[in-house]
C-alpha cells in the first residue's frame, strides 16, 4: 500500500531527531575519547619503566617476594577481572571482551573460575549463571579515578595471597587506536620471575625492602592503566557506532526525501490527469 506524503514526512521527522541524538552523542564520545587518551599514553611508558625496574630488581635477588611470584600449587579455583561497559551503544566492544572470557571459562573450567565484575554489561551477562561472583563495580561510567582501580587490585591481592586462588588474570580491551582494539586476556598474578640483567641499580637500604614497596605499587599502577585501556577503547567504540549510526540516518533521510518528492510529484501529476479528464469530458 503506497504510504501518504503524512506518512513520510512523520518517517523524516523521526529520523531527524534520531540524527541529532546519535550525532551529540558522537560530539561527546569525541571529547571523552580525546581527554582519556591523553591520561593514558601518558601512564602506558611509566607503567612500562615501572615494570621493567621491578623485574630487573627482582631477578637480581634470590630474596624476592615469594608470595607475589608463585601461586599455592594445592589451590586450583582461578580468578578473573572482566571489564566491561555500563551502557551500550557502543557497538561490538562488550560482545567481544565477554566472548573472550568465555573461551577463558571453557579453557580453565567454569567450575575453578571465580569473576570481579567491573561494568553493568558484563554483570547482567554472568548473573544467574552457575559461576561464582565475589564482587561487580558498577555505576563506573567509563570515567576514570584512581580510588574503584585500586579497590580492585587491594581486592585481587587479597585473594591471591590469601591462598583463595592461584592465578589472577584479567580481561579488558587494549587500545590500538580508535579504529582498533583488542580484546585481551593476560596473567597478573604470580608475577613471571625473568632472568637478571647486568647490575644497574644500588639499592638502599636493600633489595628486599624495595621490593616489597615496589611490587604492590607496580601492581597499583598497573590495574590503573587496564581500566584506562578499557576505558578509552569504550569511548572510541562509541564514537565509532554513533558515526555510523548518524552516517546511516542521513542515507535514509536522503532515500525518504526523495520517495517524498516522488510522492508529491505522483499526486500532482494525478490531479492534473484528473482536471484534463474532466475538462476533456465538458467538452463532450
Amino acid at each position: 500500500m503506497p504510504q501518504s506524503i503524512k506518512q513520510i514526512k512523520n518517517r523524516i521527522r523521526s529520523v531527524e531527531n534520531t540524527k541529532k541524538v546519535t550525532g551529540a552523542m558522537q560530539m561527546i564520545s569525541v571529547a571523552k575519547l580525546n581527554r582519556i587518551e591523553d591520561r593514558l599514553f601518558s601512564l602506558r611508558p611509566y607503567c612500562l619503566k615501572l615494570e621493567n625496574i621491578m623485574y630487573d630488581l627482582s631477578a637480581s635477588t634470590e630474596l624476592c617476594l615469594s608470595e607475589y611470584f608463585q601461586g599455592d600449587p594445592k589451590v586450583a579455583d582461578v580468578v578473573l577481572c572482566l571489564i566491561t561497559s555500563d551502557s551500550g551503544l557502543c557497538g561490538v566492544y562488550n560482545q567481544n571482551i565477554i566472548r573472550a572470557a568465555e573461551e577463558f571459562l571453557e579453557k580453565h573450567g567454569g567450575e575453578r573460575v571465580k569473576l570481579i565484575l567491573a561494568g553493568q554489561k558484563g554483570l547482567s551477562y554472568f548473573k544467574g549463571r552457575s559461576i561464582e561472583i565475589i564482587n561487580a563495580y558498577t555505576g563506573l561510567n567509563a570515567k576514570y579515578a584512581p580510588e574503584p582501580c585500586d579497590k580492585v587490585i587491594a581486592q585481587l591481592s587479597s585473594l591471591f595471597l590469601g591462598g583463595r586462588v592461584s592465578s589472577v588474570h584479567l580481561a579488558y580491551t587494549y587500545f590500538n587506536n580508535s579504529i582498533i582494539q583488542k580484546a585481551t586476556i593476560e596473567r597478573l598474578l604470580p608475577l613471571e620471575l625473568k632472568k637478571a640483567k647486568p647490575e644497574e641499580y644500588i639499592a638502599e637500604p636493600d633489595l628486599q625492602n624495595i621490593l616489597a614497596e615496589i611490587i604492590p605499587y607496580y601492581l597499583k599502577i598497573k590495574m590503573r592503566l587496564v581500566f584506562l585501556e578499557s576505558f578509552t577503547s569504550e569511548h572510541a567504540a562509541r564514537t565509532v557506532s554513533m558515526k555510523t549510526a548518524t552516517d546511516n540516518a542521513k542515507e535514509l533521510l536522503e532515500g525518504l526525501v526523495l520517495l517524498r518528492n516522488k510522492v508529491r510529484q505522483a499526486g500532482i501529476t494525478q490531479d492534473i490527469l484528473e482536471l484534463t479528464s474532466s475538462v476533456e469530458a465538458l467538452r463532450g
